[in-house]
């Protein structure tokens, strides 16, 4: 280590094998998949399109008329959300129904809960 660190995060670190080992296993697998969820929370519409759907499930012409954009816009945002595993898509007859997955919902909770207090 080339650097100098606080006594108390030294005591800690040699618990965890030392500095070169916390480095090592350093989970970026796991910072990746958060941040493809962040990324897809963080953009207006897409963000809009998640609240709009933890209040009522949705067809897109739906979701269209709430954001008041096209459907190739809509379309693109709906298919990041879902790449994120945020909102699922059901086939009703000509229809396609979408909602939340448990971790929209349970994003959007936690949102409402820490961040609207």
């Amino acid at each position: 280590m080339k650097f100098e660190i606080p006594r108390e995060i030294e005591r800690e670190l040699q618990k965890k094998g030392g500095w070169e080992n916390f480095k090592k296993n350093f989970e970026t697998d796991k910072v990746k998949k958060i941040e493809k969820t962040v990324k897809a929370i963080s953009d207006e519409k897409r963000l809009k399109i998640l609240y709009a759907l933890l209040k009522q499930r949705m067809c897109v012409c739906m979701i269209v008329d709430v954001l008041k954009c096209s459907y190739s816009k809509c379309s693109y945002h709906i298919s990041k959300l879902k790449e994120a595993n945020l909102i699922k898509a059901t086939k009703r007859g000509s229809f396609v129904i979408y909602s939340l997955t448990p971790l929209g919902k349970s994003i959007l909770k936690h949102l409402e809960k820490y961040v609207l207090k």
